[in-house]
């Protein structure tokens, strides 16, 4: 019992103590929060300080050529001075459709008048016409106290036909860049095809070509096969007929060749007596060549020099007196002269004609 009793003194006693740590810690819990509610009041905080963020849709925008079209902007802009702000606008909505909704329609619309053509702005020139409008918004639309920190150009809105021409036109585009492409396929399938005949008719011709020239070679294998048969059985006989005559024909060769050597030496003998007549007139014909030399010095050597030449004669004539009786009636004018040629001659016996 006393076991028990104790026990249950125990349980009662921890219950106590759990029941009275909740408590002290309920009441420190609410007297922070009395504190810190004292500390920060919610009605301090202005909304206008924090960063407004305003979407609208700008409806009839001209471009160049007169065409109308939309577009979509999200502008993120602060109020930098409060006090001014309250003085001046009710609320920020009101700011932001009297002034800054009018402003963005101006700025764009004297943007886009600039670009010709809504095809431009359509495709082509269509990122540099959004750098612009933003460009110009952020650097136009805010003004002292009013800062604007961020443009964005959600969408550009074209009217519903130019649309669905523009699309109309893309889709007839890639459709005949289909055809175009389906065209190309064709010819190139169809080159493939012609490419394809012309190289199976190649291959057909070669065939054929190798099959006739296979033939042909067969043809003459078995031509040559049966000439060589035809050459081998002749020069079998050829040489039976060799071996039968083979003595006789020595014989005969032997006895031609004999005689072909005696008549090469009859050929020499007669060609050294030529050679020899032959140097012997070429001899004989230097020597009168050698006489007639000198005879043409000294008849040269007489006309340039006639008191020599006559010297000579007179010395001659001189070394052989002759007494010559001549007739006194003698009609014959030329005895002296010939007397005189006589003895000349046995001067000079190489002007003696022959």
């Amino acid at each position: 019992m006393k076991k028990y009793l104790h026990l249950g003194i125990a349980l009662t006693l921890l219950t106590l103590t759990f029941a009275g740590v909740l408590v002290y810690y309920k009441i420190k819990h609410d007297k922070v929060a009395a504190e810190l509610s004292e500390t920060i009041n919610p009605e301090e905080v202005s909304p206008l300080s924090f960063d407004q963020v305003h979407q609208h849709t700008l409806n009839q925008i001209r471009l160049g050529d007169g065409v109308p079209m939309g577009m979509q902007l999200a502008v993120r802009w602060k109020i930098e001075n409060e006090e001014d702000f309250k003085t001046q606008f009710p609320s920020v909505d009101d700011y932001y459709e009297k002034i800054i909704v009018p402003r963005c329609f101006e700025i764009t619309s004297t943007v886009s008048n600039t670009y010709e053509s809504v095809d431009s702005v359509f495709s082509p020139q269509r990122q540099q016409y959004l750098d612009d409008i933003k460009s110009n918004l952020y650097g136009r639309l805010g003004e002292d106290g009013i800062s604007i920190k961020e443009v964005i150009v959600s969408n550009l809105v074209f009217p519903n036909n130019y649309t669905k021409a523009m699309e109309e036109a893309g889709m007839q585009r890639q459709e005949l860049e289909r055809i175009k492409q389906r065209q190309i396929a064709d010819l190139a399938r169809a080159e493939a095809e012609k490419e394809k005949a012309k190289a199976d008719g190649k291959v057909a011709i070669v065939k054929a070509e190798a099959a006739g020239r296979l033939q042909e070679i067969q043809a003459k294998t078995e031509k040559s096969q049966r000439a060589i048969e035809m050459a081998k059985a002749e020069t079998q006989n050829r040489v039976a007929l060799l071996k039968t005559s083979n003595e006789a024909e020595r014989n005969r060769v032997l006895a031609s060749a004999e005689l072909e050597r005696q008549t090469e030496l009859k050929n020499l003998e007669l060609q050294r007596l030529r050679e020899i007549d032959n140097l012997a007139i070429e001899k004989k014909k230097r020597i009168r060549l050698d006489e007639l030399d000198t005879e043409m010095r000294f008849a040269k050597l007489c006309s340039e020099n006639p008191t020599y030449a006559s010297y000579l004669v007179n010395k001659e004539l001189a070394d052989n007196v002759q007494i010559a009786v001549l007739p006194t009636n003698a009609t014959d004018q030329n005895v002296f002269s010939d007397l005189i040629g006589q003895r000349m001659e046995k001067m000079m016996p190489a002007f003696r004609p022959e």
